[in-house]
């Protein structure tokens, strides 16, 4: 390149420079120099090669016709030894300027002329020699030289002028490429490079206007659709980040410099107020603080990058609230790019914790430990007594005839004195004593350490006993109504882990019932008797179920009687035990509706009796009878009982106006309502209604008389001592003159000798049951009994 070109291009270079130096301009104007000198270079040697050789073979040719010339030239003066000729042919030839010397020799090699231009030879010389010959002789020679400088010089000179007209071409296309480059590219680049600048200090509010309907012009509305996508999807982060039920905080250097608004809320600061404020400041103690801060540091240290943990954490009013704190590192590998913390307030969430954890473990009414929380005391308890050698207990309680109360004050009343009761069995027993109410009625007092002698421990059982016992039976305040109960309580010891604690809480409700059954407000301890017991009411359980399956009860007819008239029969349930023979009523019958079995055989019995009635209706001497079929309470409480006796009386065609059901008092006081309900839809059917027991049990005369009722029959338990005992004739009396008054029946059951029937029916009642008149009978023993006697006794239609 020429030494005048370099300002040029330096010129050239500093205005697509500009002042500051971009390595993009840089890098094109290289690249466009590179393009348009480098073909230029090599077209320029390729072109001076090719006319090198052209100009080689142009001398070469050059020569080798001068001396075709001179050799024809030069014959003749050298034969004829002309030397003027010579000289002139000679002359004539170095008119050429590029001929530098011509020599002629004879055939001895002298020197004949020889004429040289030694100022010619400027470049290369070429010499030719050729032989003049004459008809065959040789007659000398002539030496011809030539020098190419000329043809160089001309070379050189059309080389300069290709050079120039070249970097002329070269400076004109980089000017016009640098022009459009600059206006078409590195401008726009420039705009597009302070846009991008705007984008990434956060400036996306404004926009880019851009017409230019190119590549550029695309890139540009790209980067202008991604700036409207970030303030976009910023604006909804933002949004979000203001409205989630969180607070978040950017941290650096221990200092807050973002605080989203329910941060301020949580913390009780203005808007932007936490901002610049030390983190320290949100802490209640400097513990939690310092706490935080080293578990910052090992999140960082390990590489975990966050950590979580609840704490206490402070308002600016003071106040402290409970917080879960979620802190994780913007860049792990850069502490210094500072955290995001997110707190949310938990204050309710764990008051509602604990509100749970309560009612897990406590009992809403009471507030005393439940049955999850007394297994744990009791385990303690337990685990203490292995430790120390000592004896423990376990207390039963349970309030005698509370379901009255609940059924005549009502359950509000009831949950008064259940309160009442905790309170008063708390002040009976130590701290370290655990009170706990199971449900219900029923509490549980453990007592632990008692005494490592096991009648030592009773002793002391007995005393907390009869101070619980005096406690409860103080009368309760019920809001205006002051109210007595009693208690029973069944006690268990035990010594280390060696009992399970189911065992433990079945021994003491053993004992309870037990001490209900000898007559309440006492205590009882456990036994093995007892457990016995128990076994013995499982056995029982299990062969009722087998006689369920094997069909192995019967059926007994007891014949009642009004005045001397046959009038009907009461059908009884018996046990035909493979083994023991006929079971007592008395035996199976509680257990058969502790098990749900009472439900199967009561329907077997209500159905086989309706189809007893049906049979009988058929018979003349039997038509008239009433059968009279005992129900049960749980019978009666079934949600399907009137169904049931309408399909049994449907299905065996018996006329329900013979059908008598017999109801217990306790089955009435249970939803007097429901039961009152059930009793009429069977009586508007025909079907009668007669209350066994009559006087044993809880009698109200506020429901007596609203039930539908046809006949009250005077329990057994008065006629037998009805001559003797003036209080079970004045029970009796009056249950005739209550059933006189009501309108209804009265029937004496139990009746064993004449002397009974006869006070009997001097106190009014005319209609009697028992032994004295038969005992209960299978069937064909009874069907033959009637036979037999009515014609004796005689019968007569009607109802008793």
């Amino acid at each position: 390149m020429m030494p005048q070109a370099r300002p040029i291009l330096a010129r050239i270079f500093m205005f697509a420079m500009g002042r500051r130096f971009r390595s993009l301009s840089s890098g094109i104007v290289m690249a466009m120099c590179a393009g348009l000198l480098f073909p230029a270079i090599i077209g320029g040697v390729v072109l001076t090669s090719l006319r090198q050789e052209l100009m080689s073979k142009e001398v070469s040719a050059n020569i080798d016709d001068k001396m075709t010339l001179l050799t024809k030239s030069l014959v003749d003066p050298v034969w004829n030894f002309d030397k003027e000729m010579l000289r002139t042919i000679s002359d004539a030839t170095l008119i050429d300027p590029q001929v530098v010397r011509i020599a002629i020799l004879d055939q001895d090699q002298t020197s004949l002329l020889g004429i040289e231009r030694p100022e010619r030879r400027i470049g290369m010389s070429r010499v030719a020699r050729s032989e003049l010959v004459r008809g065959g002789v040789l007659l000398g020679f002539v030496e011809l030289e030539m020098d190419d400088g000329l043809r160089r010089r001309e070379l050189e000179q059309d080389h300069r002028a290709y050079v120039q007209v070249l970097l002329g071409q070269f400076v004109l296309a980089l000017v016009l490429l640098l022009i459009a480059i600059r206006l078409r590219v590195l401008n726009p680049l420039t705009r597009l490079t302070a846009f991008s600048d705007q984008i990434a200090n956060g400036n996306l509010e404004q926009s880019i206007n851009w017409t230019q309907p190119d590549e550029i012009g695309q890139l540009a509305r790209q980067l202008d659709q991604m700036r409207g996508n970030l303030l976009a999807s910023f604006s909804e982060q933002q949004a979000i980040l203001n409205n989630i039920r969180v607070g978040v905080l950017f941290v650096r250097e221990r200092r807050i410099l973002v605080a989203n608004r329910h941060a301020e809320l949580i913390f009780g600061y203005s808007t932007g107020e936490m901002q610049g404020l030390p983190i320290s400041v949100l802490f209640f103690a400097d513990a939690n603080y310092v706490e935080v801060s080293r578990l910052g540091d090992e999140a960082i240290t390990t590489g975990v990058a966050w950590f979580e943990k609840e704490l206490q954490m402070k308002r600016q009013d003071g106040s402290t609230f409970s917080a879960l704190l979620h802190a994780s590192s913007l860049d792990r590998t850069s502490p210094q790019a500072g955290n995001i913390w997110v707190i949310d307030d938990i204050t309710e969430r764990k008051q509602a914790e604990e509100k749970i954890n309560h009612l897990a473990f406590f009992d809403q009414l009471t507030g005393l430990p439940n049955r999850v929380l007394l297994q744990d005391r009791l385990k303690q308890a337990m685990a203490s007594s292995q430790r120390s050698g000592s004896y423990g207990a376990l207390l039963l309680i349970d309030l005698d005839y509370f379901k009255t109360l609940n059924d005549t004050l009502g359950h509000d009343k009831g949950d008064l004195l259940l309160i009442q009761v905790a309170l008063r069995l708390t002040q009976c027993v130590r701290k370290e004593d655990t009170v706990a109410r199971l449900g219900g009625d029923e509490f549980v007092v453990v007592l632990a350490s008692l005494s490592e002698s096991q009648s030592e421990a009773a002793s002391r059982i007995e005393l907390v006993c009869e101070k619980i016992i005096a406690a409860l039976n103080t009368p309760y305040d019920l809001k205006e109504t002051s109210y007595s109960i009693t208690s029973s309580i069944g006690a268990s010891l035990f010594l280390g882990q060696q009992t399970e604690i189911d065992t433990l809480l079945k021994q003491a409700d053993l004992a309870m019932y037990k001490a209900k059954d000898v007559g309440r407000n006492s205590l009882l301890f456990f036994d093995p008797d007892m457990a016995r017991e128990v076994l013995k009411r499982v056995s029982l359980q299990n062969e009722l179920r087998e006689a369920v399956q094997k069909q192995q009860f019967v059926l007994h007819y007891q014949v009642q009687l009004a005045g001397s008239q046959m009038t009907g029969v009461e059908v009884l349930l018996r046990w035909q035990h493979p083994e023991r023979g006929l079971v007592s009523p008395g035996e199976f019958i509680p257990v058969m509706e502790e098990t749900g079995l009472i439900f199967s055989v009561g329907q077997w019995v209500l159905k086989t009796a309706c189809q007893q009635l049906a049979e009988w209706a058929r018979q003349p001497d039997m038509s008239h009878f009433t059968v009279a079929v005992n129900i049960s309470a749980h019978q009666l409480n079934h949600e399907n009982f009137v169904d049931q006796v309408l399909k049994a009386l449907e299905l065996s065609g018996a006329p329900p106006q013979r059908l008598k059901l017999e109801l217990t008092e306790s089955s009435l006081v249970n939803n007097v309502e429901d039961t009152i309900g059930k009793m009429t839809a069977l009586k508007a059917k025909g079907v009668g209604f007669l209350l066994d027991d009559f006087g044993t049990g809880y009698s109200s005369l506020s429901y007596l008389k609203r039930l539908p009722l046809d006949q009250l029959k005077i329990d057994q338990s008065f006629i037998r001592d009805i001559l003797i005992d003036p209080n079970d004739a004045a029970i009796a009396k009056m249950i005739v003159i209550l059933a006189e008054s009501l309108g209804l029946g009265v029937i004496a059951e139990g009746v064993e000798t004449e002397a009974q029937r006869n006070y009997l029916t001097q106190l009014g009642c005319h209609a009697y049951q028992g032994y004295l008149f038969s005992r209960p009978l299978p069937l064909h023993e009874f069907e033959t009994f009637v036979k037999q006697v009515s014609a004796s006794i005689g019968t007569e239609p009607g109802r008793g």
